[in-house]
């Protein structure tokens, strides 16, 4: 009874879309609801500024970001609890670069050390923690009679507007096991521009579970050093996961009320070991997927993407995972500053019954898009794993305004289901549900200091809430929730 909620709203939500008689594509990444997103994202930044032709220009700057995040009684895999998390993350970043305008080269340095107020011990982090290079990367533009642009070494695919490709369902953080400290991938980005409408990005991509570009690692009780920390994982207990592959990626605004994107990404899992010294079985998953973006009329708006994977496990069984999102959002004509949006969306993840299990596997392997998507209460529930979305049927509904220069609010609410009852969420031998539970999140992103045109020296914050009622498929019942507020300065 509780899933055909769910479903009568994406029901809902279908029927009025089909009520404005436009067919969307046929279906094939913060999972951003339909146009919403962009109201309650940092504006993209500007456009960059190449010098004159055989200028050679050098530039640095620098920015910290200081938040602190409470999280309370978020329920875990097998009936596990996570305890209470109360703790001041810091996180200071400098940059340098130097380019002309056919060529730029570009290095930045960050470490994140945190304090922790409960549970009081320290964690290991300390300040400074360890120095790494999360960005160091070569551009060179206008290639082959300006056709192609490239771009070679350690990058980021997510920037202050969002992630580069689509809603960061499938490509948005390479290094998802440090949490938000860096999002990297070490890559080679080459994009075809085949007009000013048309281009294709071809992405080969590695990532490490260590990076070797690190210095100051703590210390132990017993006087000895750690290793770097853990840039991948899936199990919240396994380490030395390698992550590679690549595939392509197509955006299109040849009609400019019907842009569309659609990829092909090859992923391949490796390496991963338990404590125990146990292996973690690889795996090989091709992904096929489309996305398109319709303007319906002057006030509404549609977001469609669909993916479907396929591939292979060490062990010889096959893997499946398929993908829908569908949303709808409207932009009222009003005469004022403010300008506010109302979205209805619905997202599917597929789900396996025997999660874990050496068989055949149907969950959805979100590839590299670990990281909070639509909520961060979810992303640090380790039942599949570290930011693992899976085995979901999410309706929800979204509203939002932003007003005066900067001043974004936005909130959700809608309830979460497993695609699948797979028994992960309660102990062996219970019998769970299907309902995640009602999650509710409120955000608000507002400027302190706006810096002069051409100067830096921006400060700006958000305060952001989120509370999850458990449902039956958590041992749980107690209502979870997660705040933060955050402070950036960018120098």
């Amino acid at each position: 009874m509780k899933k055909c909620l769910g479903m009568v709203f994406c029901a809902g939500l279908a029927g009025a879309v089909c009520a404005q008689e436009v067919k969307p594509a046929a279906a094939a990444q913060e999972a951003k609801p339909a146009a919403a997103q962009p109201e309650v994202k940092p504006a993209a930044a500007a456009p960059e500024v190449k010098p004159a032709e055989g200028k050679l220009q050098a530039n640095a700057g620098a920015d910290l970001r200081v938040r602190q995040e409470l999280i309370d009684n978020l329920p875990m895999a097998k009936g596990a609890v996570m305890p209470n998390n109360n703790y001041l993350r810091v996180r200071p970043r400098v940059w340098g670069e130097v380019k002309t305008e056919d060529f730029k080269a570009y290095m930045r340095l960050t470490d994140e050390f945190r304090e922790y107020f409960q549970p009081s011990e320290s964690r290991n982090y300390q300040a400074p923690d360890e120095v790494l290079v999360d960005n160091l990367y070569l551009d060179f533009y206008n290639l082959f009679d300006d056709r192609v642009d490239l771009r070679i070494g350690r990058q980021d695919f997510f920037g202050p507007g969002g992630p580069s490709y689509g809603a960061g369902r499938v490509l948005a953080d390479g290094t998802p096991f440090d949490g938000s400290r860096t999002v990297f991938m070490d890559a080679i980005k080459a994009t075809v521009k085949f007009d000013e409408k048309n281009a294709l990005d071809l992405l080969a991509i590695y990532n490490s579970p260590e990076t070797e570009l690190s210095w100051g690692h703590p210390e132990k009780a017993d006087g000895s050093e750690y290793k770097e920390r853990p840039l991948t994982s899936i199990n919240p207990r396994s380490k030395d996961m390698a992550e590679w592959g690549g595939g392509l990626y197509f955006k299109s605004k040849e009609v400019d009320d019907l842009p569309f994107e659609l990829y092909y990404l090859y992923k391949r899992e490796e390496k991963a070991r338990m404590p125990d010294g146990s292996k973690l079985q690889g795996r090989i998953v091709n992904t096929w997927g489309a996305r398109v973006m319709p303007k319906l009329t002057e006030t509404l708006s549609a977001e469609f993407e669909g993916a479907v994977q396929a591939g292979q496990k060490d062990g010889g069984a096959a893997t499946a995972g398929y993908l829908g999102y569908g949303g709808l959002t409207y932009k009222p004509l009003v005469d004022s500053t403010a300008k506010p949006f109302f979205t209805g969306s619905c997202y599917y993840l597929s789900g396996d019954k025997d999660r874990g299990a050496d068989d055949n596997d149907t969950a959805w392997d979100p590839l590299w898009s670990r990281w909070p998507q639509f909520s961060e209460l979810y992303v640090y529930n380790f039942t599949y794993g570290a930011g693992y979305w899976s085995n979901l049927l999410y309706p929800s509904l979204e509203t939002g305004v932003g007003f005066s220069p900067g001043h974004k609010v936005r909130a959700s609410i809608g309830p979460m289901y497993a695609a699948v009852e797979d028994d992960m969420g309660v102990p062996a031998g219970s019998t769970g549900g299907d309902l995640y539970g009602w999650l509710g999140v409120v955000r608000y992103d507002f400027p302190i200091l706006k810096a002069k045109p051409g100067k830096r020296g921006d400060l700006s914050g958000h305060v952001t809430a989120e509370v999850l009622d458990p449902g039956d498929y958590y041992e749980s019942d107690t209502v979870a929730y997660f705040l933060r507020w955050e402070i950036i300065a960018k120098f």
